[in-house]
Order: C-alpha cells, then sequence, then structure tokens
C-alpha cells in the first residue's frame, strides 16, 4: 500500500509505504474502496482485516468456512466491500471457485457475503461467469453496487456485471453502443468509466454521467496513436484535478500523466518510489470507521454522515479524487 498524496509537476511527490495490518506480511487479497475503508488479507483463505489506511485503524472478523483442501484443486479468490444504506450495514462479497489443476474444468463456484451486523457469512446467487475471465477487482460502489468486467472463454465478448449490496443479486449492464475491445472498467468522480480500444491507432474512455441510462455514456478522452506496450495498460483514468478541467492517469511503465481535457494534451507527472509493476485504485481519505466488535457499531457511521449533512459539509468532486490513493502490488 502506497500513499501518493496529492500530484502536481511543481512539488514532485515520493510514493511512501503504508503499514498493513498484517506485520511481516504482504497483502495477498484486497477489495474495491468503500467510504475510505478496504478489506485485506494476507492469505487468500486466512484471517480477513476492514482496514482504514489512513487512519491507520482496522478490526479483524472471520473468513467464510467454505474452503476446500484438496490439492488437485486450484482456488481463485475476489473479495468486494459495499455499504447498505437501507439497513445500515457493510458487507463484504466473497466470489471463490475451485478448479482441477490438471483438467482446468470448474469444480465449484460461490458467491458469499459477510454483513458486520450479523457477523455471519451467506450464500447467495453465484458469479455468473468463471473468475478466470474476470479483468480486475470489483470496481465501486456506485449507486449501491459493485460492478465488473468480464468475458466469455473465447474472450470476443465482453459485459459489465453489477451486484446489488442491499438486495445481494447480480444483473448486467450496457456499455456505450457501437463500442468494442472493451479492456478496463474504472472509477472516475463517482462515475462508472470505460477504456475501449476500438482502432489499434486510438483509445476511448467513456464516462456514465447518469447512472443505469445507457444513454449518458459520453466519450470523455480519445487519445490517438498511445505509444504502448499493451493498450490494456496504458491508460487507466484516476481522478479529476482540483478545477475539474484535467484528468490523471495512470500507464504501463509505472507512469501518471495529466490530461488536458480542453487542449487534448498530455503532461507527465514525476512521482518517485513507485513499484514497476502495480494495480492502482482510488482510495478516498475518511474519518469512518465502524466499531464492528459493538452491536450497534456499524450504526455510528449514518451518524458521522448525519452530522455532516447537518454542517453542510459535503466532500467536492475534487475531495473526492485528490486525497489519496491505494496500491496493490
Amino acid at each position: 500500500m502506497l500513499d501518493l498524496g496529492l500530484l502536481d509537476n511543481k512539488n514532485p511527490k515520493k510514493a511512501r509505504v503504508s503499514k498493513t495490518p498484517f506485520v511481516g506480511e504482504e497483502i495477498q487479497g484486497i477489495s474495491n474502496t468503500c467510504d475510505g475503508l478496504v478489506v485485506v488479507t494476507a492469505d487468500l483463505f486466512g484471517p480477513l482485516a476492514l482496514w482504514n489506511p489512513f487512519l491507520k485503524r482496522h478490526v479483524n472478523f472471520p473468513d467464510s468456512p467454505s474452503k476446500c483442501s484438496d490439492p488437485g484443486y486450484f482456488p481463485n479468490v475476489l473479495y468486494g466491500l459495499g455499504y447498505d444504506s437501507k439497513n445500515d450495514d457493510y458487507k463484504v462479497v466473497r466470489n471463490f471457485e475451485y478448479k482441477n489443476i490438471k483438467t482446468h474444468q470448474l469444480v465449484c463456484s460461490k458467491t458469499e457475503v459477510y454483513t458486520f451486523k450479523s457477523n455471519v457469512w451467506k450464500e447467495v446467487q453465484p458469479f455468473p461467469c468463471s473468475l478466470s475471465y474476470t479483468y480486475q477487482l470489483w470496481v465501486g460502489p456506485v449507486n449501491g453496487s459493485l460492478h465488473m468486467l468480464c468475458t466469455d472463454k473465447s474472450r470476443l465478448h465482453s459485459k459489465i456485471v453489477g451486484f446489488s449490496v442491499e438486495n445481494e443479486n447480480y444483473f448486467e449492464m450496457m456499455f456505450p453502443k457501437g463500442t468494442n475491445n472493451v479492456m478496463g472498467l474504472d472509477l472516475l468522480g463517482g462515475c462508472l468509466s470505460m477504456a475501449c480500444c476500438n482502432t489499434e491507432s486510438q483509445i476511448n474512455i467513456w464516462v456514465m454521467k447518469e447512472y443505469g441510462l445507457r444513454e449518458s455514456w459520453t466519450n470523455l478522452i480519445s487519445i490517438v496513436n498511445p505509444v504502448c506496450d499493451n493498450p490494456s495498460d496504458c491508460f487507466k483514468p484516476l481522478v479529476y484535478s482540483e478545477d475539474g478541467q484535467k484528468v490523471l492517469m495512470y500507464g504501463n511503465r509505472s507512469k501518471f500523466v495529466w490530461y488536458d481535457l480542453k487542449r487534448k494534451t498530455m503532461e507527465k507527472v514525476k512521482v518517485g518510489g513507485v513499484p514497476y509493476l502495480i494495480q492502482l485504485e482510488p482510495c478516498v481519505q475518511s474519518l469512518i470507521f465502524p466499531d464492528v466488535s459493538k452491536p450497534r457499531g456499524v450504526s455510528e457511521v449514518n451518524k458521522v454522515r448525519q452530522q455532516l449533512k447537518e454542517e453542510k459539509v459535503k466532500p467536492k468532486r475534487d475531495d473526492f479524487l485528490s486525497k489519496g490513493f491505494k496500491l496493490k502490488l
């Protein structure tokens, strides 16, 4: 985990390593972030922790009892984190599957949900495609749902799969009309964004400005003749600048660039200490940390939300973007 802070060329930043909840161990599993919180584990089938990296606080909670110890099976596990506003509860989504090491045949596939109020894991509707054909971590939450880009076995047909944190079920979302070769799904300014490479010489980045409305997909950025080894690793949109006129993007070879939306130009950003190979996701600074050890500990989150409303202190879009990042190595 690295804290980059604010980025600009006048004051180059150096990435700083943040201490994780697992002393002396590397993080092996990580979720998306929600309210500045993230689920981490040092073992895909070991203890889990709900962590606020900015407050440097964490609380452990039990992993699912569903496991397979057969050495002939290969496991794949993903974690997602969301907030159920109706029931005032944080929930962890655990997708896992086992495949035969020799035949690669799917043996078992499950989706389980853990709620902090109940302190219990339960099985829900299974994931609609193989985890082997997913592109990344869960994205979101947006509109109370998590999202993931996945494809079929041929890798020719992609789709966005959503998971409602409240209803605990899956659904599909539509791509922009006329798009193909979708390479990545991200979160930009609180909205879903996706990168498409319609031709070898152009990358388009779309933003869904009105959630769930296909017609609201807007082509925000078009990059002609991108210079990179792999277009899917080239330009990952991260955050808007404070004035909303630029977008910070992460490219391959651990490079950051500001893209000027008006001038349609790119400017390199100097950041030292960044590993060569990383998976990077934005993370909002937050004072929220539910005390899940108490029966009504999670409900304390709503008190914080209500206080912010009463004081009319609402996070600006720029605050959402610029406070910090979590990086998975």
